[in-house]
């Protein structure tokens, strides 16, 4: 496994760890709490970074 594969693989342990985490404080039901908006906040940024769309040339 070269640096490329454990950087990647790594990345995606911590975006599972973020879900995760996202999951249970939504399944709990503490979603009015900082933790919930602070993971909230960061899912979506990584969501919208990973499937941004390209701008389309005119």
């Amino acid at each position: 496994m070269d640096a490329f594969e454990r950087n990647t693989a790594s990345e995606m342990d911590n975006d599972a760890s973020l879900l995760e985490g996202l999951f249970q404080l939504a399944v709990s039901g503490h979603t009015e709490g900082w933790e919930y908006e602070h993971l909230a906040a960061e899912v979506y940024q990584r969501l919208e970074h990973a499937y941004a769309a390209e701008p389309q040339p005119h």
